[in-house]
């Protein structure tokens, strides 16, 4: 690796000079072009690493999230990744894959290599271990959820209103025979989407005997399963609020040769891009990943730049993109 000695060096100046160059210094106008023709003729990369810890900064981002091999975490990161190096930053990743009991030493970890700030994919707000996350110095974001604490920002999105606009739809459509396939109220996101579509069969009077929900455990094995016993028990349209179970229903009804859109309608949610592979094509709530990305870093940078100024709650919008899944039945 080329050292700023071998670039004074080259450009016959004192290593002070190159310093200053790349600082920003105006330097005689002699010296700066010399300096730039050596910086290009020996390919000098600055080491930013030291240049960082000069400023008490370490050009990283910790990260910590449950799932890496979810499409939304996998997507999510990779944008991350992409805006992070735009700034000359590099992200440190960590995850608890669903062990509650190991976030405490999931976040120290991160600390200990002593990151400019932390983001945190989904944290729950009731988890004691975040009550720390008040005494930390540096910026973080809640990335999905919301923590309301003074040195927190969060980023979500409108997950109830999408869910029920969803759902209020298809029972405009003719639908009243619906089934939801969700998990358990006991993760926020779930208990957002899951009420959002409760909230359209309340609104539009259905009765209990009008709507099923089955719940499932976020896998594609669930969702198969899910999709069997509401068929079975005569549901004509079925909403799915987390896309690997949406997944299963669709390998279910493909395997039993049951038309979708026309046998049976179907929505779900959705990551950018996916639904465009299917035929109908699908009926979903599409989740702003890219956007989440983008708004994450730029809020982080924000934080860095600006340690003092207040936290917020940033909450994005889903799309609703209406597919040949559902069928009119008017």
């Amino acid at each position: 690796m080329v050292t700023i000695q071998e670039v004074a060096k080259e450009a016959q100046v004192s290593v002070g000079s190159v310093s200053r160059y790349l600082n920003g210094y105006k330097l005689k106008e002699q010296n700066m072009l010399r300096i730039k023709q050596a910086i290009e003729t020996l390919d000098y990369k600055e080491n930013l690493f030291a240049k960082g810890l000069k400023n008490n900064q370490t050009l990283s981002i910790g990260i910590l999230m449950n799932n890496m091999q979810s499409v939304f975490s996998s997507t999510l990161i990779a944008q991350i990744e992409e805006e992070m190096e735009s700034h000359n930053y590099s992200i440190l990743l960590n995850s608890y894959r669903n062990k509650v009991d190991k976030v405490a030493g999931k976040i120290d970890f991160l600390l200990d290599r002593k990151v400019d700030g932390l983001i945190i994919f989904e944290a729950e707000p009731e988890w004691p271990v975040f009550e720390r996350l008040q005494d930390i110095e540096i910026p973080v974001i809640s990335v999905n959820t919301t923590l309301d604490y003074p040195q927190v920002d969060s980023i979500i999105v409108n997950n109830r209103e999408s869910a029920k606009k969803m759902v209020l739809k298809i029972i405009d459509s003719g639908h009243d025979q619906i089934g939801v396939i969700s998990v358990p109220k006991n993760s926020s996101v779930a208990k957002d989407r899951l009420n959002g579509a409760l909230d359209a069969f309340f609104e539009k009077g259905l009765k209990n005997s009008d709507y099923q929900v089955f719940y499932g455990d976020y896998s594609q094995k669930s969702g198969y399963k899910g999709a069997e016993v509401l068929i079975g028990n005569g549901v004509t349209t079925i909403f799915v609020t987390n896309y690997n179970m949406a997944l299963g229903s669709l390998q279910y009804m493909f395997e039993k040769g049951i038309k979708l859109g026309e046998e049976i309608s179907f929505a779900c949610f959705d990551y950018p891009g996916v639904n465009d592979i299917f035929y109908p094509r699908l009926t979903t709530v599409r989740q702003p990943v890219h956007k989440m990305g983008t708004v994450t870093v730029e809020r982080m940078f924000e934080r860095i730049m600006n340690p003092t100024i207040k936290s917020e709650i940033i909450q994005l919008e889903n799309e609703i993109h209406w597919g040949n899944s559902i069928k009119e039945w008017k």
